[in-house]
């Protein structure tokens, strides 16, 4: 026999009559709009009645067959196989066979002696089975129809109308997927039910209704009745005045003396409750309610039998469900399994689950327990427990928790193993690479810093005064104070780069007697392939600091700059930086090598392979990218190259043209020098307003006599 305990209380989130949520399915997902309860796709589209008949008889001889077990039933031995056989009157056929057979099988179980758990558990499947029979009769009816194959709220595969043809409809409120064979609806404010066609096989008459529970559901107009699954009410349900379906059968109730009880879907014959009043009942687990007697708690089976006492002050479940539970009395509290026994005393002043991010893990069920001597972990599978710490911290992504042991901290693991010893005295948060930050205190009293990996090895010496954070490219900074620095003379700081490998990228300047120099990290990326670093250089009077540059590669996380400068340009399509040093200009290849000393004034972005620089004596000439000097300092001013020409001045608002070799192809002599965009040729003008205008490649095409007297009393 199929067991079912746990059927549908994985789905329930609370059967206290008190709280607002009204149904036994709350937690089904719902849809952006709160109508739609459940996933109510379609795994496949049913082309016909005929079709939707064959599905519905194989999905119940798969029931049958999981209720009579072991049986060589033939109820349906010759239901399915060629569709065209199965016209409604043999369908219907089928279905009488069924319907028959499951009412029996009730009765014979009901006219047995033996009472216990499996009866009613078998009992519970059989109803389920029969309601969603009694559904799909409909089918016997239909000529045609549009259905659709999906799940139910079960889980259960079902052929039925596609429940979400009635989104936009605003004369619904709520459309829950089947349940037990009938979808519920609330339309235009009250409720009913559909059956697998989606005819309304219960017209929505009710001001509430529950879903169905065994071959009835729970139903309120003015009182509260049961409906069966052919639409016949019960009578009226005496002094109940709120109730909710649970599972087997078996729903709560709220009586108008205030108190709670279960009764079973015979109450309004019987007009007995299965169990005691109680001040209140709520699921505690897949098997038991915990229910409340004055400000006492215990617990009650779903047959209404007491499994424990209300002789507590509380009772909660722990984070292993269903084997251990946390109960208080006198203030304390302590651990009892659900059969009443005693597994550790109630001696703590607390004991709660701590809550496992399930990216963590899925299966941990550890709690803290609290008492005067401090707190320790519990793993509520076995009753282990750790040793005694003073404080432990929430776990972390890597599965870790920082514990305290009078002064000093390490990590523990949710296996209840110590992974770092409490030898620390701090550690911060691990950070993305696994790393946290750990420090020590010496003999000396002196405390210095590093970091460690997760499982305790030492990644960055544990040896500085101050470590920093992690930037985004994985370096760190490290600082130690020294004495006797060379740089300011006496004490300083002297800080060094490590990689998130424990790599050394910027050691100490001098081991014998150290420049104080700063560091800082940042995420300034040059090129998209270098790591800006900040850098702070003494002075020898103590002034501050001004802020300098280093340059890291990003893939090898390798220094590349063998100094430091006030400014780094992003390199250009030579791969060299225009770096800035002591106020001066030159430039750096990706490798950090120097190709033009730090030594000019001024530099332009190169054009064409020569950069613009001006030199001591403030006259700008021209470099190329190995450093050499291409034009001589000549000019008080000049512009980028052009198809291997510049415009370039000496002065007196004069101007000219060179090319690449310092050849004037037009003397400084003109008082505007113009580069005209559509046809990239130069227009010169004199101080007369003659005007000349030169090809790209500098000869001249108009006014031709004029420039060259220009150009040969220039060059005598």
């Amino acid at each position: 026999m199929k067991k079912i305990y746990c059927l549908l209380f994985s789905i329930i989130t609370s059967h206290c009559l008190t709280a607002q949520q009204g149904t036994l399915l709350a937690s089904a997902k719902r849809d952006s709009s709160g109508v739609f309860i459940g996933d109510m796709h379609a795994t496949e589209q049913v082309e016909s009645v005929s079709a939707a008949r064959q599905y519905a008889i194989i999905n119940l001889k798969k029931d049958l067959e999981g209720l009579d077990r072991g049986s060589k039933n033939t109820l349906l031995a010759d239901a399915g196989g060629n569709e065209r056989n199965l016209n409604s009157e043999i369908f219907a056929t089928y279905l009488a066979r069924l319907d028959k057979k499951y009412k029996g099988d009730v009765r014979s179980i009901e006219t047995d002696n033996i009472r216990d758990i499996f009866q009613i558990d078998q009992k519970s499947e059989i109803k389920k089975r029969h309601s969603s029979v009694i559904s799909a009769q409909c089918f016997s009816n239909k000529n045609d129809g549009r259905f659709i194959k999906m799940k139910d709220l079960d889980g259960e595969e079902i052929i039925g109308f596609p429940l979400e043809s009635f989104k936009g409809n605003s004369r619904y409120g709520l459309v829950e997927n089947y349940h037990q064979g009938f979808a519920r609806i609330k339309k235009d404010q009250v409720f009913g039910f559909l059956n697998y066609c989606g005819d309304e096989t219960i017209p929505c008459q009710y001001e509430k209704a529950e879903p169905f529970n065994d071959g009835k559901a729970l139903v309120k107009k003015f009182d509260w009745y049961f409906v069966d699954v052919y639409g016949n009410e019960s009578e009226g349900l005496e002094n109940i005045v709120d109730a909710k379906a649970l599972r087997m059968g078996v729903n709560v109730a709220k009586f108008k003396n205030g108190k709670y009880a279960l009764i079973d879907n015979n109450y309004d014959i019987s007009k007995k409750p299965l169990s005691d009043y109680f001040d209140e009942i709520v699921t505690f687990n897949n098997e038991l309610f915990r229910v409340k007697v004055g400000k006492n708690y215990g617990l009650i089976k779903i047959d209404g039998s007491t499994k424990i006492d209300a002789i507590y002050d509380d009772i909660n479940a722990t984070a292993e469900q269903g084997k251990w539970m946390i109960i208080e009395q006198n203030k304390k509290v302590g651990l009892m399994d659900t059969e009443g026994n005693i597994k550790i005393k109630p001696s703590f002043e607390s004991i709660v689950n701590i809550s496992i991010d399930p990216t963590i893990s899925n299966n941990s069920t550890l709690g803290i327990a609290r008492d005067e001597a401090g707190i320790r972990l519990i793993d509520f599978k076995d009753l282990r427990t750790s040793k005694t710490y003073s404080a432990i911290s929430d776990f972390n992504k890597y599965g870790l928790a920082q514990v305290k042991d009078g002064k000093y901290v390490g990590f523990i693991n949710l296996d209840l193993k110590v992974v770092i010893e409490p030898v620390y005295s701090t550690l911060g948060n691990f950070n993305q690479y696994g790393l946290v930050s750990a420090c020590k205190t010496n003999l000396n009293g002196a405390t210095k810093c590093g970091y460690i990996k997760y499982d305790g090895t030492e990644i960055i010496p544990i040896a500085f005064d101050e470590v920093a954070g992690f930037n985004r490219f994985g370096l760190v900074v490290a600082k130690e104070n020294v004495k006797n620095c060379s740089l300011p003379a006496g004490n300083c700081r002297v800080d060094v780069i490590y990689d998130k490998n424990g790599n050394l990228v910027i050691g100490k300047t001098n081991e014998a007697a150290p420049i104080g120099i700063k560091y800082a990290t940042t995420d300034t990326l040059f090129n998209g392939s270098f790591i800006a670093i900040k850098t702070l250089n003494p002075l020898k009077n103590g002034d501050d600091m001004p802020v300098e540059y280093n340059l890291v590669e990003r893939n090898g996380l390798k220094r590349i700059t063998t100094q430091s400068y006030l400014s780094i340009k992003r390199y250009d399509a030579n791969l060299l930086f225009p770096v800035m040093k002591d106020g001066k200009w030159g430039l750096i290849d990706t490798t950090g090598k120097i190709i033009a000393k730090p030594t000019y004034k001024d530099i332009m972005v190169t054009t064409e392979g020569l950069y613009g620089v001006k030199y001591d004596n403030n006259k700008y000439g021209f470099i190329d990218k190995k450093g050499k000097v291409q034009v001589a300092f000549d000019y008080d001013e000049v512009r980028p190259f052009n198809n291997g020409l510049s415009i370039v001045s000496r002065g007196q608002g004069k101007l000219g043209v060179i090319n690449r070799f310092n050849a004037k192809i037009a003397p400084c002599f003109f008082s505007e020098v113009n580069i005209l965009p559509a046809t990239k040729q130069f227009e010169l003008l004199d101080s007369s307003g003659n005007k000349f205008v030169l090809n790209s490649n500098g000869d001249c095409v108009t006014n031709c006599t004029k420039f060259d007297e220009i150009r040969k009393l220039a060059n005598q």
